[in-house]
């Protein structure tokens, strides 16, 4: 429970609170459009986000 817990924590922003994806980035898009089950889309954007420090969805 708790590491599930810190891995959504890791996919949000501490500053706003958004996911630190960009939805409309086509690449992140196009990796989690295609996976349905849930735990699989939760490992690719916690992988895709897990690196990222800021929100790129504020970035100027």
């Amino acid at each position: 429970f708790i590491i599930k817990v810190k891995k959504i924590l890791e996919c949000i922003c501490v500053n706003c609170g958004k996911l630190k994806a960009d939805i409309s980035d086509p690449n992140f898009a196009d990796k989690i459009r295609h996976v349905r089950d849930p735990k699989a889309r939760m490992a690719v954007v916690w992988a895709h986000c897990k690196t990222k420090m800021v929100c790129e969805t504020d970035e100027p």
